[in-house]
């Protein structure tokens, strides 16, 4: 599954698509009361997007096969409303301003792979739009990368009502199993966001990404498969 998520992201950087913004994370932004836990020590996110879907690659510093229990958050701002400083999932996180979808996956190995939940808040409260164990349709998590410690999801664009040129601000942090775990390491901070999983993590300043779909004529898009398809990355440094 992960090389047919590449390969679509590899895509939308030749047809009709945008390429890749990587966000780096501090490796040691994760307070000493938490121990040994790589499986949840960010190191960088990767962000691009097709004409359909929105792509995330979250890289942690461990193998996700060596535990059962990780989860992986995004939390966006699309605009669509003023959003919610809570989350479906109870997680004990002050996003210090409103969100207005959500996703929660897990890499479970030892049962369902790597998963996720689609949510969306509509002012008022928050609602389930799809799982990777429902419809999932709107929502698709890869755990072939796992060993490499990266946990990959594909979330559609209508789901979460953007287009071309549409600016999404995002956060992303792992956090354990408990409903009211906080984030044990966010992306929007290169220091740590909590001390203890009792007490409440503290997001940073969101980043964003703009989605871009630029459509090439067919001929040319082949030429450029012919060719390998070359993707350009690009970084950004906090």
């Amino acid at each position: 599954m992960r090389k047919a998520l590449l390969t679509a992201a590899t895509l939308a950087m030749i047809v009709g698509g945008a390429q890749a913004d990587v966000y780096t994370d501090a490796t040691d932004d994760i307070h000493s009361s938490f121990g040994g836990v790589d499986n949840l020590n960010i190191t960088s996110v990767e962000v691009t997007n097709d004409a359909n879907f929105l792509y995330f690659a979250i890289s942690m510093v461990g193998d996700l096969d060596a535990s059962n229990w990780g989860k992986y958050i995004i939390g966006m701002d699309t605009g669509a409303n003023a959003g919610d400083n809570g989350n479906p999932w109870g997680r004990n996180v002050d996003w210090g301003r409103g969100i207005t979808n959500f996703v929660g996956s897990w890499a479970d190995d030892g049962g369902s792979g790597a998963g996720g939940e689609l949510y969306s808040w509509d002012g008022s409260a928050w609602g389930l739009d799809d799982a990777t164990n429902a419809a999932g349709t709107d929502i698709t998590g890869d755990d072939s990368g796992h060993a490499s410690g990266i946990q990959m999801l594909a979330i559609s664009l209508s789901s979460l009502g953007l287009s071309n040129g549409s600016v999404l601000e995002f956060d992303v942090f792992s956090t354990g199993g408990g409903g009211a775990d906080s984030g044990v390491d966010h992306l929007s901070r290169g220091d740590y966001a909590t001390d203890d999983w009792s007490n409440t993590s503290v997001a940073g300043e969101f980043l964003t990404y703009t989605i871009q779909i630029v459509p090439i004529p067919s001929s040319a898009a082949f030429a450029l498969l012919g060719l390998g398809g070359l993707a350009t990355i690009k970084r950004i440094r906090r």
